[in-house]
Order: C-alpha cells, then sequence, then structure tokens
C-alpha cells in the first residue's frame, strides 16, 4: 500500500489526517518536527510527504522541503499553508519542487485529489486509475458544485468545452458563495496545464498601493521597501494558470496595466527595464455586473470584452432548489469523513424540506458552513427542525394556501402526482421547465414523471420547439 509520512506539530491535526489517510488504505506515519521527519526519509522509502508550512521545530516547512530533494528529488511533498504564508507556498510550488500546497481549513477532498495525483506522478498508480466515482455527467468533478437541474447540466457541459478546447482565457461570473473558485480549480485540473503551477489571488483583498507589485513584482530598490527582487504572480503562474478573483473590484488605472498584459502576453517589474514574456491562462471571477460597470464608468470596456471570452454563469442557489437534497447529502457525506469520531449524521424529511424552503443568500458557501457548525455541535445522529438557525425556521412553513384532506377509503398518491404535474404544466402554457421549477424538479424528472403517468408529451409545449 502507498506510504505517506505527515509532518505538522499540531497534534490534533496529526491525528484526524492519520485517521482519514488510514481508512482510505494507505500506510502513514506521522512526525511533529521537520528533524525527525528526514531522519525517517533517509531511513524509509516513502511515496508522499505532507508537511505543515510552519513548525516550531529547528527548521519549517519550507527548509524540510529543500533537504527532502536533496536525499529524495522525484519525492512529492505537500505543502499546508495559513492564508498569511499563501505567497510562500506559491514560490516553493514554482520553484523549488514542492507538488502542490494546501490551504487551511484543509478540505479532505482536494487533499485526497491530490495525494492521488502525487501517487500517479511518483509512478505508483497508473495515470488511468480513476480518483473517485463522483463526476459530473460530463467526466468532470468539481468540489462542492453538485447539481442535476438544467442549469448546473448546462454549466458542466460548457465547463467541458472550455477545458477540452484548451481556452486561455475565462470569465466566472456569480452571487458570493455561488462557487466560483471551485469551477476556477476545475478548468485548470482537468485542462492541459493541470500539471504547471496554479495560483489565485483576490483582487478584493489587495490595497491600491500594492496589487502591481503583487501581480508584476519589483525590482530591489525600486521604492523604500523593496530590499530584493521578488517575481509577481503572473511569473510565478508561467505557463500555468492564473485566478484573479473579484476582478471588478481593481482600479481603472490597473485595468488599463491589465488589459495590455493580455493583449501583449508580457509584463515588466516595477523598476524594470526590460519586459518579460508569459505564457498564463486568465481565469477571472467577479460577483459584481460588469455590463453595468462599463455603463457607469468603474469598468473598461475593453477589459471586459478581453475578459469576457468565455462566460461562465454559476445560478445562485434560489435557483435551483432542486440540487439542494443532493448538496445537503454530499456535504454531510463530507463532514462524516472528516470528523470520523462522531458518529454519522443525517437530516430529517422537515429539516431537509425547510432547508428548500430558504432563500440562501449565501448561497452554497452559507449552506456549506450552516451544515458545518450544526454537525460538529448536534450530538444526535439526526438533524431536525431544532438544529436548524431560527431564520431558516423562519421560512420552514409550506408556502402553499391549500389543505390535504385524505378520505377514509384513501388515495392514490400517483393519482395526486398526476394531477399536480398535469396542472402545474397547465399553469404554465406547457412549458416544461417553467412547470418543473414550480414542483421543485429539473425537467428531466418532470418528463419522466409525465412519461410514467401517461401525460403525452404532443399535449403540452416543448421548450425546444
Amino acid at each position: 500500500m502507498p506510504s505517506i509520512l505527515i509532518v505538522d506539530d499540531d497534534q490534533a491535526q496529526l491525528t484526524i489526517l492519520q485517521r482519514i489517510l488510514q481508512r482510505d488504505g494507505y500506510d502513514i506515519e506521522t512526525v511533529e518536527d521537520s528533524t525527525t521527519a528526514l531522519d525517517k526519509i533517509k531511513e524509509q522509502m516513502f511515496d508522499v510527504v505532507i508537511s505543515d508550512m510552519w513548525m516550531s521545530s529547528r527548521f519549517e516547512g519550507r527548509d524540510l522541503l529543500r533537504e527532502i530533494k536533496k536525499v529524495d528529488p522525484s519525492l512529492p511533498v505537500l505543502i499546508i499553508t495559513a492564508f498569511a504564508e499563501l505567497n510562500d507556498a506559491v514560490n516553493l510550488v514554482a520553484n523549488e519542487g514542492a507538488f502542490y500546497y494546501l490551504e487551511k481549513p484543509i478540505q479532505i477532498d482536494v487533499l485526497k485529489r491530490e495525494i492521488n495525483r502525487a501517487l500517479q506522478a511518483r509512478g505508483v498508480l497508473t495515470e488511468g486509475q480513476p480518483e473517485t466515482d463522483t463526476s459530473s455527467p460530463e467526466g468532470i468533478q468539481i468540489e462542492h458544485i453538485v447539481g442535476e437541474s438544467d442549469k448546473m447540466q448546462q454549466l458542466f457541459k460548457n465547463i467541458s468545452r472550455v477545458i477540452n478546447r484548451g481556452v486561455r482565457q475565462v470569465l466566472i461570473t456569480g452571487e458570493t458563495g455561488s462557487g466560483k473558485s471551485l469551477v476556477a480549480h476545475a478548468l485548470h485540473e482537468f485542462g492541459n496545464r493541470k500539471d504547471r503551477p496554479f495560483v489565485s489571488i483576490n483582487c478584493g483583498a489587495i490595497a491600491e498601493t500594492l496589487i502591481e507589485s503583487e501581480l508584476f513584482g519589483h525590482e530591489k530598490g525600486a521604492f523604500t521597501d523593496a530590499i530584493q527582487q521578488k517575481k509577481g504572480i503572473f511569473e510565478i503562474a508561467d505557463t500555468g494558470t492564473l485566478f484573479l478573483d473579484e476582478i471588478g473590484d481593481i482600479s481603472v488605472q490597473m485595468q488599463s496595466t491589465l488589459l495590455h498584459v493580455l493583449e501583449k502576453h508580457e509584463i515588466r517589474r516595477i523598476g524594470g527595464s526590460e519586459n518579460i514574456k508569459v505564457d498564463v491562462c486568465v481565469i477571472a471571477a467577479t460577483n459584481k455586473n460588469l455590463v453595468e460597470a462599463v455603463k457607469d464608468g468603474t469598468f473598461r470596456s475593453d477589459l471586459y470584452f478581453r475578459l469576457n471570452v468565455i462566460p461562465l454563469h454559476l445560478p445562485p442557489l434560489r435557483e435551483r432548489v432542486q440540487d439542494i437534497p443532493k448538496l445537503v447529502t454530499f456535504l454531510i457525506q463530507k463532514f462524516s469523513d472528516e470528523y470520523v469520531d462522531a458518529e454519522p449524521k443525517q437530516v430529517t424529511p422537515r429539516a431537509m424540506s425547510a432547508l428548500c424552503r430558504y432563500n440562501w443568500p449565501g448561497n452554497v458557501r452559507q449552506l456549506e458552513n450552516y451544515l458545518h457548525r450544526i454537525y460538529v455541535l448536534t450530538e444526535n445522529t439526526s438533524i431536525d427542525l431544532d438544529q436548524l438557525p431560527p431564520e431558516i425556521l423562519d421560512t420552514s412553513l409550506p408556502s402553499t394556501e391549500f389543505e390535504i384532506d385524505i378520505p377514509e377509503s384513501g388515495v392514490s398518491l400517483d393519482d395526486i402526482i398526476k394531477e399536480y404535474v398535469s396542472a402545474a404544466l397547465t399553469k404554465t402554457g406547457g412549458t416544461q421547465t417553467k412547470a418543473a421549477e414550480l414542483l421543485g424538479i429539473s425537467r428531466r424528472q418532470l418528463q419522466h414523471r409525465m412519461q410514467s403517468y401517461g401525460l403525452q408529451s404532443q399535449d403540452f409545449k416543448d421548450d425546444d420547439v
């Protein structure tokens, strides 16, 4: 079985990772300092090393990486990093041979995926071995982006087309929390640059005075604090993918500079005198309406058209209610895998109904955070209404205006379903997509019920006609 060495001075994290990966069949050894880790690597063979970036031992994760490369240059090293150390971790991947970096808190599905890739690179697994069996109908596995609704199926198809055609510029739009960064990662991981760097930056989180240096780098002495030369993320991402999150937040002046880079495929460091060629796939994302921003003059129209080569839009969760049960099930299973000491939990039907009726202004991220909190704090094996936040319970009552009266003689549930399917189609003038939305199911599920209940498709309008 593949052997993995985990290095971290956080004993709790060591234990959690060890139990999760042992359950997947890996031979796991753990150590709490880099010195002991290096001794073990010299004594025995490992297939993958997972190391924290910062430890309180004599030398930290970056030093351990350098020493490992001296002992075994082909040994894949995954670096665990906090947000504050992210730029250093990216540099380790781009310049010093780290295999990948994992941001805290660690997403277990990402960890497992990268271990699988590392084992393939090591030659322990063949490239044809599947990582999981949870891919979308288009063969693309996107963490947390789960759905069978028509809108999500179309999104999966569009993502597949982008990947197959090797598109170099993509604009992802969608509300906060809808999963834009996850789509960006999927475009890279399944594209032809998957073995090259993936670098991301949140444009809205960096001060205006610093963003140019972050993007393009600077020469030593270019300004007061420039004590040494620094590469920008365009250089670090060369031959790979650069994800510009919240692109709508950069200033008009910086938009002009960015447009030049996208057109000429070259950058110049601050204080530099030479242009540097870069080959980068640029994925931009925003939660803003850039069309409106262009109209009011806060976003350049030429940059918008340059970025908007291939648009991908993530629908808000409230527009794909039929996906919520499957998404809830997926997230509960994720937490079950993460908290192996806790008893597995399940959501009761009435709690699921309440979750489906809530508007979810924070989208998938809000749903995940709520379920995460509930999973950790609930001692019961069932998640019921009393565990849900008050704002969800406020909308938990059915919004219907009818009463259901079941006669003593009983009633056929199939007859009731047939009547409601037929009524929904009649109410929408036979438009199947709108009828499916009224019933909270996908169009594919609606067509299946129409066939099951003998509702002939020619009696109702087909959206494609």
